[in-house]
């Protein structure tokens, strides 16, 4: 199988739902339990059970909308502010996105949805214009749970991207007008 791309990152959370931005990278590394019951003289039990999981999203822009959702922070109406407080408590969001991967000659869309993500606050890097022009952009990282079925990642494959944004959308909570 070879990764060739990422679209289309989503979220839902306990008021909204939508698109996050245009996908930059979407990193997920794994910690699982891995505890052995030695008995006479050699394992006799194992567990290596999910504990925790940790996605680094990259994206184009993080907007003032995202910013409010994802890190619990508010928003005066009137003037646009966006004022972060050291009380601000980030809420849990599902998120998903879909890649492309080719698997025998084929495209397919693969598409994952983590169900219980909570976010930090993300790095703010900015830098002077010198000779050449170089672009920065937002990066988050959240921590992955279990929801409260006990879910930590659903994914799916499907033949067509039609069909991964659908699964998506279907997850998110996400209505499409035509």
């Amino acid at each position: 199988m070879a990764k060739i791309g990422l679209k289309y990152p989503v979220y839902k959370s306990a008021t909204k739902s939508g698109v996050i931005g245009k996908a930059i990278q979407a990193d997920i590394s794994i910690t699982v339990n891995d505890v052995k019951l030695y008995a006479d003289d050699g394992i006799a039990e194992s567990d290596k059970s999910f504990q925790e999981g940790t996605i680094t999203l990259g994206v184009d822009d993080l907007s003032d909308e995202i910013q409010v959702e994802f890190l619990g922070h508010t928003k005066d109406t009137e003037t646009g502010e966006i004022t972060a407080k050291g009380t601000d408590n980030s809420p849990y969001v599902g998120i998903g996105f879909y890649g492309i991967k080719k698997v025998n000659g084929a495209r397919k869309y693969r598409a994952i949805w983590l169900p219980k993500v909570q976010f930090a606050e993300p790095e703010d890097t900015n830098s002077s214009k010198g000779e050449n022009i170089e672009f920065n952009t937002p990066t988050m990282t959240g921590t992955i749970m279990l929801d409260d079925n006990g879910v930590w990642k659903c994914e799916n494959t499907f033949d067509t991207e039609a069909e991964a944004k659908a699964y998506l959308e279907e997850k998110a909570g996400i209505t499409t007008t035509t």
